[in-house]
């Protein structure tokens, strides 16, 4: 009975150590495999190259007016409310003076709307919008806004350029406007000013921030479905070439002041072709100089390293 107990403990130990090998050799043979060669090549061609830049922005309208009171008091009356249109010498709301509203001491005189325009919220200096104007609000002086007046109709974006891509743009040059609160539609503008003096971009970690400069961009059409505020993404059509050779930019490697690519002639081996290049995309990179052709495959890391 020991023998046959002292048996099965013996095949069962030789079971699992034959287990462990062939599980060690499955490793083994994955791990050795060379990568798929097909991940490493990219196909040369001929054919136009565009470069864009997109850039985010906000919305803003160049001609606004602060409206004030003519000294501390009370709002009594709102004859026009926040997102109404008003026109030149509309009345807005009446005015109260003095420190009680129920005083007699004053009387109520309207204050009325300076141009035409959308009636919004005032901007404090730190960017956020005041309280809602309400019938009964308390104005502590004469010096403290009680509504803002928006042109509609000169409606532009405000975008942040770096330093890096300010020379790319010019004044005059066309855009595409899109925004993600009017969804499938695009609208033309224009750029009208490039600042000449550059910023610094607040940085959210803390020190200081990139240089930027601020340009603005004109909107052609102005639709009442924009609001003041609206993020919206402009897009520049910078440079563009017909009938270049061009590649995926991942196949260009430097090696100092040089361009190099690597064709693939047989399997992983390869010719290394010093190339020149022009224009280049976020995706794709122009190849001058004539030593690539449309059709030739190239490696998008250095063939020795995947052998």
């Amino acid at each position: 009975m020991k023998k046959i107990v002292k048996s099965s403990f013996w095949i069962a130990a030789l079971a699992l150590v034959c287990a462990g090998v062939f599980a060690g050799y499955i490793r083994y043979k994955k791990m050795s495999v060379r990568p798929d060669i097909s991940d490493f090549i990219r196909t040369a061609s001929k054919g136009d190259l565009k470069l864009d830049m997109q850039e985010s922005g906000e919305l803003v309208s160049r001609d606004t007016v602060d409206v004030f009171p003519p000294g501390k008091g009370f709002i009594v009356e709102l004859n026009k409310k926040e997102g109404e249109y008003v026109e030149k010498n509309d009345k807005i709301m009446m005015f109260k003076g003095g420190e009680r509203i129920d005083s007699t001491q004053y009387v109520p005189v309207p204050i009325m709307a300076t141009r035409s325009g959308l009636l919004t919220r005032c901007i404090s200096r730190y960017g956020a919008s005041d309280d809602e104007v309400r019938e009964g609000k308390r104005v502590d002086s004469a010096g403290t806004c009680v509504t803002r007046i928006v042109d509609m109709k000169s409606l532009a974006v405000n975008l942040k350029i770096s330093e890096i891509d300010i020379f790319k743009l010019k004044l005059g040059m066309p855009v595409t406007i899109t925004f993600t609160s009017i969804p499938g539609e695009k609208f033309s503008g224009k750029i009208d000013v490039i600042a000449p003096m550059a910023e610094t971009k607040s940085s959210n970690y803390g020190g200081s921030g990139a240089k930027v400069f601020r340009v603005v961009i004109n909107i052609d059409k102005p639709t009442l479905k924009m609001r003041v505020g609206m993020s919206a993404v402009v897009t520049a059509n910078m440079e563009a070439k017909k009938n270049v050779i061009k590649a995926p930019i991942e196949t260009l490697f430097q090696e100092g002041l040089n361009h190099f690519v690597y064709r693939q002639k047989n399997g992983y081996e390869a010719e290394k072709l010093e190339v020149f290049p022009g224009l280049r995309s976020e995706s794709e990179v122009e190849l001058a100089g004539g030593a690539v052709k449309p059709g030739d495959m190239l490696f998008t890391a250095v063939p020795e390293t995947l052998k």
